[in-house]
């Protein structure tokens, strides 16, 4: 089958990476990249050290993403020499080049247009990591850590138009939420299952089963990156958005 990545130049992309290389194996896979979510004007100091603290991960020394996609016989293409326009003839041009059955999307940092949305035969599946409908749009897992939730997940779901997090969701798979770790570590923590639900997906669209889906009830909330009084509560209620002392736990994660 061909199937077209969609991911985000971030360490949950690339945590998520390394698991679909062995599920993904054997599959016709092009990957494409965003180089971020949304914009960093306004955004709180906190963020952009979080930020900062993901790129320093990735530049410790573990394979890159031109290394995990090797692994998958594919290379890493974006549209920074398009200005991110996905609208574009051109953009829609090279997606459509992969001729892709399945379009799997984490954490891309762009919208999709409905001419790339309609390209695949099988649609296109993305893994949010938040429990839909109640958390849509980005930092689920921050959301439910102020709302002290007994567990976080992720869900698969179809995107079938623009809208954000609105499609047909397909499964949740949910951890419990570690509030003695940070931030990073607990959203990070929800990308083993979440892929494993992925290649569970991909097996069972490679023998042709049509896959069942619920739709969303339309209710939660939309939510946008924290705000600065937001992430004061976060840190009065002693949470930490990373902790360098827990590289060990992620590398684990790896399998390293």
């Amino acid at each position: 089958m061909n199937i077209t990545l969609l991911l985000n130049r971030d360490l949950g992309s690339h945590l998520a990476l390394s698991y679909l290389c062995k599920e993904l194996a054997g599959h016709k896979v092009s990957l494409f990249m965003s180089e971020k979510v949304g914009s960093d004007y306004l955004l709180p100091p906190a963020l952009l050290e979080l930020a900062l603290f993901e790129k320093t991960c990735l530049d410790d020394g573990r394979p890159s993403f031109h290394d995990l996609a090797q692994r998958l016989n594919c290379h890493v293409a974006d549209f920074i020499d398009l200005d991110n326009n996905l609208k574009s003839p051109e953009a829609l041009s090279r997606v459509a080049a992969t001729e892709p059955d399945l379009i799997l999307s984490i954490r891309f940092g762009l919208i999709l247009p409905q001419t790339i949305i309609d390209l695949p035969r099988h649609g296109v599946i993305n893994l949010h990591s938040g429990l839909l409908p109640a958390y849509r749009g980005v930092m689920a897992t921050f959301r439910a850590m102020l709302n002290a939730d007994v567990l976080i997940g992720s869900t698969l779901h179809f995107i079938t138009d623009p809208s954000i997090d609105r499609g047909a969701i397909i499964a949740t798979t949910s951890v419990p939420l570690r509030s003695n770790l940070s931030y990073t570590y607990n959203v990070l923590s929800l990308y083993s299952e979440g892929c494993t639900e992925i290649g569970n997906i991909v097996r069972q669209l490679t023998l042709n089963q049509t896959l069942r889906a619920k739709i969303s009830d339309g209710k939660g909330h939309y939510y946008s990156f924290p705000e600065n009084q937001e992430v004061q509560k976060f840190f009065s209620l002693e949470y930490r958005f990373f902790d360098t002392s827990e590289i060990i736990l992620i590398n684990k994660m790896y399998g390293y």
